[in-house]
């Protein structure tokens, strides 16, 4: 499995629909995605997920996990979250025989906080968190900057953003053990890395309660990753498209 790709593809679509939609309101609607993981040998994941989402007062649940406002309103320029979602980069061993004596890689449950501060018709976003479910232990810290621009009737959302990741995390996810060392694949300890990532996004309101949403994204890979004899790319990428129904 691809976990970490999968979200990727739907991280965009609750900020789209939560832009939308006022306390009280229920989004449900269907998508599908595709993505490209960094593991080696794995072929691309692909499928439909359901779209749901409630905006209640001062949060929020959605594909993206668990969003409570902590500071700031709708017209605040600086709104501040605590968030609870799944990350990492989950990989399952069987996928692939290149894998074979290699552990399973978990997705981990993150808690953190959320920045938001408007500047004009864009934004500046902050996100940090940290795993609580000690899978790997380890936190990142990711810094976008988000332009909104009418186009066609809808809204485009072109995103420039770097995360980071911590030892810890990388470690868990691209590190090579002593035990699961292999011919071809030698021991590997991956440090805190640093991927510098592009993303769009499109919302498309049909009528007052019908929306389509697509976002698509790519992430330049660390050394610190590429390096891994579990990689053999230095990017990945993942795509999304779906209709909400805004009840």
């Amino acid at each position: 499995m691809q976990h970490n790709k999968f979200l990727m593809g739907l991280t965009l679509v609750p900020m789209l629909l939560s832009t939308q939609v006022f306390a009280g309101e229920f989004t449900l609607g269907l998508g599908a995605y595709t993505a490209k993981s960094e593991y080696k040998d794995l072929k691309n994941s692909s499928g439909a997920v359901p779209l749901i989402e409630y905006q209640g007062d001062g949060w929020s649940v959605s594909p993206g996990g668990l969003s409570v406002d902590l500071l700031g309103d709708e017209d605040a320029p600086l709104k501040v979250s605590a968030i609870l979602e799944s990350g990492g980069s989950e990989m399952d061993a069987s996928d692939s025989k290149s894998f074979s004596g290699v552990k399973d890689r978990d997705a981990s449950i993150d808690l953190g906080l959320q920045m938001s501060y408007a500047v004009g018709a864009g934004s500046i976003d902050g996100t940090l968190t940290g795993d609580v479910s000690s899978t790997h232990k380890g936190y990142g810290l990711d810094v976008s900057y988000s332009h909104n621009i009418p186009l066609f009737g809808g809204h485009f959302q072109p995103t420039a953003g770097v995360e980071f990741k911590s030892a810890d995390y990388t470690d868990y996810y691209y590190g090579v053990s002593s035990s699961e060392t292999a011919t071809g694949r030698a021991a590997y300890q991956a440090g805190s890395a640093i991927n510098p990532y592009l993303s769009y996004s499109y919302f498309y309101p049909i009528n007052e309660n019908v929306s389509l949403i697509h976002s698509t994204s790519v992430s330049f890979l660390d050394s610190e990753i590429k390096d891994s004899p579990l990689v053999d790319r230095s990017n990945t990428w993942s795509s999304f498209v779906g209709v909400g129904y805004k009840f």
